[in-house]
């Protein structure tokens, strides 16, 4: 008896070692993510922060999570806005091959193969197409339309692959099918450059987003408009009424919170493809995070000076 007693403990056991190996290879995976994400945004914005340590694991899994999410979210948007494209697609081909003669070549997967989801499709992909074709970017470092576009792109790629099932049953060569994938969606990052990164960490608290007020000591008010002057690029800075602060809305924190400095990039008011990255202690520099803060800049009287302050 005392054999058949102890198969239920190892059993039990077995599955607590599984359960827990699992949970340490997703940790390590989330960590390896989230190091890859911030070594790609470090590298596409230049900079290299300061105070971050591998015991920043918290950090590193969040910016995983949101990429991921952001990522997941649009990609099935993108997906499910194709949907009422592909129904026609496959009730046209279906009726070409019925009029030679030929049995159906393919239909969509059952999940989602009804009027009322192609239906529900077909609204979801007019705002869209709304969006990619009238809506342009406010700022030069947001690139919705761009990003808009690649979750369209790789949601198409991804409903045509996952959504449309041939009816013939045959095996797929899930390599040939995952190398596809991988080729798609990186033709389309290179395609579109959409501005994953930079949502992620907006989402983060680490970026500012476009519009939002970036205020800054005194001290630092003065070194980051004589950098502005020597490189040429027209920043206007407004000071906060009963403070020593300036505030402006031509600068984007791309780096802030997390390390001792902060990393942030001046754009010309006059031409947003102008900018400058200037690095900035953590402790002058604030971000008002908010929808449609009342900060505004008193009426120009004259011609800007580069750098100038109001």
């Amino acid at each position: 008896m005392e054999p058949k007693k102890k198969e239920p403990v190892d059993a039990i056991k077995s599955l607590i070692d599984v359960i827990q190996a699992a949970f340490t290879a997703a940790w390590k995976a989330v960590l390896l993510l989230g190091g890859l994400i911030l070594v790609a945004y470090c590298y596409f914005e230049s900079i290299v922060p300061e105070g971050l340590s591998l015991g920043d694991a918290f950090f590193l899994a969040s910016a995983a999570f949101s990429f991921t999410c952001i990522a997941l979210v649009g990609v099935g948007f993108g997906a499910f806005s194709t949907l009422w494209a592909l129904k026609l697609l496959v009730v046209a081909n279906n009726f070409r091959l019925k009029r030679r003669g030929e049995s159906p070549a393919a239909s969509l997967h059952r999940a989602v193969d009804s009027g009322s989801m192609v239906f529900m499709s077909f609204l979801v992909a007019l705002p869209l197409a709304y969006l990619l074709v009238f809506v342009r970017d406010q700022s030069p470092d947001a690139r919705m339309h761009a990003t808009l576009m690649f979750f369209a792109a790789v949601g198409a790629i991804t409903a045509i692959i996952v959504l449309i099932v041939p009816s013939k049953v045959q095996q797929r060569d899930i390599r040939l099918t995952v190398v596809f994938l991988a080729v798609a969606i990186f033709g389309a990052l290179v395609a579109t450059r959409p501005a994953l990164l930079n949502l992620s960490m907006v989402n983060l608290g680490v970026r500012s987003a476009p519009g939002q007020v970036v205020i800054f000591s005194d001290a630092e008010h003065t070194q980051l408009a004589a950098i502005a002057t020597a490189s040429g690029v027209k920043v206007q800075f407004c000071k906060l009424p009963t403070t020593d602060k300036w505030g402006t809305r031509d600068a984007r924190a791309v780096w802030h919170g997390v390390g001792g400095s902060s990393y942030i990039r001046l754009f010309d008011e006059t031409n947003g493809s102008r900018d400058v990255l200037v690095r900035a202690n953590r402790a002058d520099v604030e971000v008002i995070r908010g929808e449609r803060t009342g900060f505004d800049c008193p009426p120009k009287v004259a011609a800007s000076p580069a750098g100038k302050s109001s």
